[in-house]
């Protein structure tokens, strides 16, 4: 009996033994090979969007501006990093419909943009667009697996607003988007009304667009509600209707197309949010 507890006793304490010696070896492997830090020849940028339009409506001048924003995989930089662009499949051309200002991440910044100078539109034609595709270069040596690719579009007509406005419209006015709500958005709220944002940081990084606080949004919600309500309480035979390019969005983020088209268009009025 006591030889019997004397072997339980050392199988123990072999046991034990054992198990810190797989233990230690671990610590040791794991001191060995350490985990490889991102460096800036890891960093890659890709589009926030697969598509970018923007409306003329409203613009004055020859030529505009617009703003592409892309995003930052991998480390920050202390000096500005170039991006590399390939265009094609297009209908405008470079340097002749559209210039390329910049395409660059600043020293320090976590995101990008590609500002474009597009000439204004003649008389015969709705839209232009041109895909822009991101390509290695030595700032980016590595390419991100998807939104290398985006559709830049600029059109006489309305377009759903860039995803810094969008994301506000969403939230307070309406899940879905098309050409005739946007109309009665300007109308009532203004001809900046697709430059307004409910984020600071937005309107820090794009000066284009201006910041709202969130008591304005209600308010706007609340006054594009009751302004369609009305017009539809004057004519009941004639609401306010989407156009037949409406599109109802699940989430903010989804992109222009990746939405759902009902099979009867609704007024405008029982789509509205209101806050």
């Amino acid at each position: 009996m006591v030889m019997f507890r004397k072997n339980r006793v050392s199988m123990r304490r072999y046991c034990c033994i054992f198990v810190y010696c797989l233990a230690a070896f671990a610590f040791l492997s794991c001191v060995k090979d350490p985990v490889k830090a991102y460096d800036e020849g890891d960093s890659a940028v890709y589009f926030l969007s697969p598509t970018n339009v923007f409306s003329l409506i409203g613009k004055s001048g020859d030529e505009i501006e617009l703003t592409i924003p892309v995003n930052l995989i991998g480390p920050v930089s202390d000096h500005d990093r170039e991006i590399a662009l390939e265009i094609k499949d297009s209908t405008a051309f470079q340097n002749v419909d559209f210039f390329i200002v910049s395409s660059k991440v600043e020293a320090g910044a976590l995101s990008g943009n590609i500002v474009l100078r597009v000439k204004a539109l003649p008389e015969n034609v709705e839209e232009l667009y041109a895909r822009f595709t991101i390509v290695p270069n030595d700032s980016f040596p590595e390419t991100f697996r998807r939104n290398t690719s985006s559709v830049v579009g600029w059109t006489a007509s309305y377009a759903r607003p860039r995803e810094e406005v969008w994301r506000y419209w969403f939230l307070f006015f309406c899940n879905g988007y098309s050409k005739s709500l946007h109309k009665i958005i300007v109308e009532e709220l203004g001809t900046e009304a697709d430059t307004y944002t409910g984020s600071r940081k937005y309107a820090t990084d794009f000066p284009e667009l201006t910041y709202k606080l969130p008591t304005w949004w209600y308010s706007a919600s609340r006054q594009l509600y009751d302004a369609v309500a009305a017009h539809d309480k004057a004519d009941p035979e004639h609401p306010y209707m989407h156009s037949s390019d409406y599109e109802l969005y699940d989430k903010w983020t989804s992109p222009v197309g990746g939405g759902t088209k009902p099979e009867n268009i609704p007024t405008i009025l029982e789509t509205l949010k209101v806050m």
